[in-house]
């Protein structure tokens, strides 16, 4: 008889680490809500010239960017990881400059 030993992880542990939706779904989903966020008030603080708070929401971003990478970079089981957050990476960075420049065009 075996007995399991391991303590039941809590609904917000499994999400994390892609237990719940898989660890591709999760992030991905995590990253572009937050590009959803980050456009909205991006445009609306562009429209209206307001600097100094769309460079912290900037900022932000960036932190974000790299928070999401780290937590793949826990929790991913795969054969290189090196190879497949070097991908991401340069997604994240590609869609965050694009997005950046989509709020510019509310100047």
């Amino acid at each position: 008889m075996s007995t399991n030993t391991a303590a039941p992880q809590s609904s917000f542990v499994r999400l994390i680490s892609g237990k719940s939706f898989g660890l591709a779904q999760t992030y991905w989903t995590f990253y572009l809500v937050w590009a959803a966020v980050f456009f909205v008030a991006g445009s609306l603080l562009v429209a209206e010239r307001n600097w100094p708070p769309y460079l912290a929401l900037l900022v932000l971003t960036v932190g974000w960017s790299f928070l999401l990478l780290t937590a793949v970079r826990r929790y991913y089981v795969g054969s290189d990881p090196g190879k497949a957050l070097g991908r991401i990476g340069m997604l994240f960075l590609l869609l965050n400059l694009t997005n950046t420049l989509a709020t510019f065009s509310f100047i």
